[in-house]
């Protein structure tokens, strides 16, 4: 049972990963803190993204697979046993979403889902300005909702022509939301 939490930035991803992991005992893989962490650590991959990540650009698919690949080798070793995964904020383009199909398929694994939080652009604004980190001032928050919808929302008619989206309304409270994905997986896994 894996899942992927798609929206864009601060609609809520990572919060309802979280919650779900500890609800369903999910390995939960945040592209965001893998960045976040391959920046941090100054890995040859993480140098690439931060080039990227300091304009506000999407980093380039070659990297982020690369960086999504060294995690799956972690977590997804034959001895793991691993078999519930929710991806947060990955994929984020179609040959993103090939590739982790690919994966996928590759260790015998299924997606249950792919579930976008919808989110108002000002909303999203609002929460991202407001949580304070060096990324989210006002000019990178509009050139990473801009880049977003460019090349990420087509993901979502992949998604939809596979038969597995699921939208939720992310402008509610996040007990509301959580509540909401709950309901989702268990109808899923029936």
């Amino acid at each position: 049972m894996n899942l992927i939490l798609l929206g864009p930035p601060g609609s809520g991803k990572g919060t309802q990963a979280l919650k779900l992991s500890k609800q369903f005992g999910f390995k939960h893989i945040s592209i965001g803190d893998v960045l976040r962490s391959n920046v941090e650590d100054r890995t040859d991959l993480g140098l690439s993204a931060k080039k990227f990540m300091q304009n506000g650009d999407l980093v380039p698919d070659d990297v982020i697979i690369g960086m999504v690949e060294s995690s799956f080798k972690t977590y997804l070793s034959p001895e793991s046993n691993l078999t519930k995964i929710i991806f947060d904020g990955f994929p984020r383009t179609k040959s993103q979403a090939i590739s982790l199909d690919s994966k996928i398929q590759a260790f015998g694994l299924r997606l249950i889902s792919v579930v976008f939080l919808d989110v108002p652009d000002s909303v999203v604004q609002d929460r991202l300005i407001s949580r304070g980190r060096d990324d989210d001032s006002p000019e990178l928050v509009s050139n990473r909702l801009r880049v977003y919808k460019d090349l990420t929302e087509p993901l979502l008619e992949y998604y939809k022509t596979k038969g597995i989206l699921t939208k939720i309304d992310g402008d509610r409270s996040p007990d509301i939301v959580f509540s909401n994905l709950v309901d989702m997986i268990e109808l899923k896994v029936k």
